[in-house]
């Protein structure tokens, strides 16, 4: 098969552009990706943070998260029952808290259930350190 020198040109240009516009489409869907995954590391930062601080929402939806998977965080049933023991000794828990602690932590082994109450008191002397730095008196 034959082409003339202005087809075949014409047939180069043509594949350039789409070249380009690949490339240029690719490029935005990088960035996209590395943005949104910005977003949720800062989004899990601050959830981290506002439990930490005491916040029993965030107590709750950090729990939730290491049961059923927030990126970036990891999914850990042992953080989580830590999470929900915790939740278990602040004000405004909820009998719903009871339930969901008996679920996650109820699944541990013997040794998955020290090492979370292991992770419990880590958390609570954070949770106590914290409240100790903004000059509230540790529960």
């Amino acid at each position: 098969m034959k082409f003339d020198g202005k087809f075949a040109n014409g047939l180069i240009n043509v594949l350039a552009i789409c070249a380009a516009l690949i490339s240029v489409v690719g490029t935005g869907y990088i960035i996209h990706h590395a943005f949104q995954a910005r977003r949720d590391e800062d989004d899990a930062s601050a959830l981290v943070t506002n439990a930490i601080s005491g916040d029993i929402y965030s107590q709750r939806k950090l729990a939730a998260c290491y049961v059923d998977g927030c990126p970036p965080l990891p999914r850990s049933e042992i953080i989580s029952c830590a999470w929900r023991k915790i939740i278990l000794e602040t004000d405004g828990h909820l009998p719903d808290d009871r339930e969901r602690a008996d679920a996650v932590c109820g699944a541990l082994s013997k040794t998955d259930g020290e090492i979370s109450e292991n992770a419990k008191a880590t958390l609570a002397r954070r949770i106590d350190a914290r409240r100790a730095a903004a000059g509230a008196a540790p529960s």
